[in-house]
C-alpha cells in the first residue's frame, strides 16, 4: 500500500482507503481526498488473476480469469464494494462513492480546512 502524497489537514491518523485503480466510482473519493488534502492509506482491494491452465473434458486447454476482493475489504464492507473508507480513529466505515465524498467534505471542515466542499449544499 502507498500513502497519499497529499499534505495533512490536522494531525489525524490516515484513513484506510479500500479502492481499485480501474473503478470510476472510487475515483470520486480519490479526487475528494486529494482536493481536501486528507491523508489516507491506499489499499488496492479488487483485481483479476488468471488461474493456471487446465485441460477440459474435450482435451482442450482452458484458462480462466477470476475477480478477487481483498480480505481486508470484505472485513470492512461485506458487500466488497469500492470505494470504502475506514477511519481508524473512530472505527467508522463509509461505503458508496457519493457518501464517501460527503464524508470527506465534512471531515475536512471538522479539521478546519477552508477548501470548498465538493458536494452541493
Amino acid at each position: 500500500s502507498a500513502s497519499s502524497p497529499a499534505a495533512s489537514v490536522g494531525a489525524d491518523t490516515p484513513l484506510t482507503y479500500f479502492s481499485a485503480w480501474f473503478c470510476p466510482f472510487a475515483h470520486r473519493a480519490t479526487i475528494a481526498l486529494e482536493h481536501h488534502h486528507i491523508p489516507y492509506d491506499w489499499q488496492e482491494s479488487l483485481g483479476w488473476t488468471v488461474r493456471p491452465s487446465t485441460v477440459g473434458e474435450d482435451g482442450r486447454s482452458e484458462e480462466a480469469a477470476y475477480h478477487w476482493k481483498s480480505p481486508e475489504l470484505i472485513a470492512a464492507n461485506p458487500a466488497g464494494m469500492v470505494p470504502t473508507l475506514r477511519d481508524p480513529a473512530s472505527g467508522r466505515v463509509v461505503k458508496e462513492s457519493l457518501v464517501a465524498v460527503e464524508f470527506i467534505d465534512d471531515l475536512a471542515a471538522e479539521r478546519g480546512s477552508s477548501t470548498p466542499s465538493l458536494m452541493p449544499g
